[in-house]
């Protein structure tokens, strides 16, 4: 009976502990009206920070993903993949990224990746 309680607290504190990312749990709409967000400008300086230099997985020479996501010829070639390992929460391994930086990579996805 003492073996059935613990088993059943084990099995309870087990399922109790996950870990959700804000993505998911609260998919965010978003509307893309206007101009497209600028590359150099918008999305250059997430995907520096988040992905190439600032986090390393995606630098100069990188074989993860996609490869290396340094200038724009290598991030609109893998835009489609960067936007789906993003919105699903697969991608940026550190800290996710805002609301408002999804917003932008789907927004210049989009809007078929202008090198502006």
């Amino acid at each position: 009976m003492i073996g059935i309680a613990i088993l059943t607290g084990l099995v309870l504190t087990f399922n109790a502990c996950y870990y959700d990312k804000e993505q998911l749990l609260y998919p965010v709409s978003f509307s893309c009206s206007g101009a497209a967000p600028s590359f150099s400008t918008a999305v250059m300086p997430i995907i520096n920070t988040s992905c190439a230099q600032g986090s390393g997985c995606h630098g100069a020479g990188s074989s993860h993903g996609p490869g290396a996501l340094t200038n724009y010829s290598q991030i609109s070639n893998a835009g489609s993949q960067v936007l789906s390992s993003v919105l699903n929460g697969r991608m940026p391994l550190g800290p996710a990224l805002s609301a408002a930086q999804i917003k932008t990579i789907n927004c210049w996805v989009s809007n078929n990746m202008p090198n502006n």
